[in-house]
């Protein structure tokens, strides 16, 4: 069996505690955030990274010719929505790149320790008559990797080939 070691890492419980307490103060400088639903997201208009040179060229309008928007247009509002989205991006980019990589070397984590437990699997069914009590793991284990029985596609024709 091929030897695997993408990661070769530990994280004690104090850094998970740093890292936690480090979100949670980065959450308290954002209380204005907000969670949307799925479905309440299909509701909106959809701002697209493509679209962020109309915004661009909105809020120069706003800026330079505030004249020409009906007074029920809440300019201030605006100026205040695209600033933050403006200042929120850097901010969802260094997150972005955080999960990125948290995500990465969890699945490398995952994937060694995977390499490795078979590598153990081998060895219990190795030695399942030799060691007392392999039995009952070696049948845990194997309940894994037992493949359930597929039906066949029905033909469209209503006839078996």
């Amino acid at each position: 069996m091929p030897v695997q070691n993408l990661i070769s890492a530990s994280i004690t419980k104090e850094q998970v505690a740093a890292v936690e307490q480090g979100i949670d103060a980065a959450k308290s400088n954002l209380p204005f955030l907000i969670t949307l639903a799925p479905v309440e997201k299909k509701n909106f208009v959809k701002a697209a990274n493509s679209y962020s040179p109309f915004t661009d060229l909105a809020y120069l309008v706003v800026t330079e010719h505030p004249e020409i928007l009906a007074g029920t247009f809440n300019i201030a509002e605006f100026k205040s929505d695209y600033q933050l989205s403006v200042d929120l991006a850097p901010v969802l980019g260094k997150i972005e790149e955080l999960a990125v990589a948290v995500e990465d070397t969890m699945f490398a984590a995952k994937s060694d320790a995977m390499m490795e437990s078979l590598q153990v699997y081998a060895a219990v069914q190795a030695n399942v008559d030799k060691v007392p009590g392999l039995d009952v793991l070696n049948a845990k284990m194997a309940a894994f990797f037992k493949k359930s029985k597929r039906i066949p596609p029905a033909s469209s024709s209503g006839q078996a080939p």
